[in-house]
């Protein structure tokens, strides 16, 4: 599924809202040869952007693997199969299942048939050769599900690692985290992971990225779901004289602290048009 290597590095990047593909399609261009895979994301925060299975095909013919964001927010059970369906068959076999961001009360009608968990038994189904009337499918391949995690979740709620286990069992294959930028909190999951009986069948990759100002980091922490950036982080920021370069120096350093920790497979670096400091950072990790 991922190279067999010390670390996993992989990264995000979102579709443009354009016509032009290229342009999509260009912003990963320094992640190549470093990431071991890029996610596609599937219209954050309920806003459109380019289909992201266009762009996942485009970027796998740059040789680099990709991870489809897949949200059940907006597809039905036909819409949705139909994609992983067509993701497949030109070798895109990695899939995160997410619920998705969800609009607001005046915003686009959401369709939620699936979550994120049900999402993940629903590739289960197709990897056993059907859709789900139980249909056989012509030529199957293996999908690999993801499912998202959120460390934190973890501290305030001992219950919070059955879900985890749930989507394991259910047949997902990797773990990718929300933002975490605290070396205990991982290491309280690492030690979490290995008490639920984590192996080397399903690997985990620990979610951060790379912040860019002390505003950006302080809007995040207040307004995003699973995000907590502590006041020490802000203040680096702040009293940097250059900020950006301090926001990859903090993910270098936690990357160094985490990379030896059991259970921990690797890192997801995320953000808004951060694809160069992401390959910056991968660079200095290697």
């Amino acid at each position: 599924m991922f190279s067999d290597k010390e670390l996993i590095f992989t990264a995000e990047t979102t579709p443009d809202l354009s016509m032009d593909l290229e342009s999509s399609v260009n912003k990963i261009i320094p992640l190549v040869g470093l990431a071991d895979a890029v996610n596609i994301t599937d219209s954050p925060n309920c806003k459109t952007k380019l289909s992201s299975i266009l762009v996942a095909a485009e970027i796998k013919r740059k040789e680099l693997d990709v991870i489809l964001q897949l949200t059940g927010r907006d597809r039905n059970r036909i819409a949705i199969e139909s994609e992983i369906l067509g993701a497949a068959s030109i070798d895109i076999n990695k899939v995160l299942c997410l619920t998705g961001d969800q609009p607001s009360e005046d915003g686009p009608k959401a369709v939620n048939e699936f979550n994120g968990a049900s999402l993940i038994e629903l590739i289960d189904t197709l990897n056993s050769g059907k859709i789900t009337d139980g249909t056989e499918i012509a030529s199957p391949k293996e999908i690999y599900a993801g499912a998202a995690d959120d460390l934190y979740t973890h501290q305030s709620k001992p219950e919070a690692i059955d879900s985890l286990m749930s989507k394991i069992n259910s047949g997902a294959k990797f773990v990718q985290t929300q933002y975490c930028f605290d070396i205990e909190v991982i290491k309280f999951y690492s030690d979490l992971l290995l008490n639920s009986g984590k192996d080397d069948s399903w690997k985990v990759l620990v979610g951060m990225g790379p912040l860019k100002s002390a505003k950006q980091a302080d809007w995040m922490r207040k307004n995003l779901w699973g995000i907590n950036i502590s006041d020490e982080i802000i203040s680096r920021l702040d009293k940097s004289e250059d900020p950006v370069s301090e926001g990859e120096k903090i993910c270098i350093e936690l990357i160094d602290q985490m990379k030896n920790l059991p259970g921990i497979d690797g890192v997801h670096l995320m953000g808004p048009n951060c694809e160069t400091q992401s390959a910056k950072i991968i660079g200095a990790c290697l």
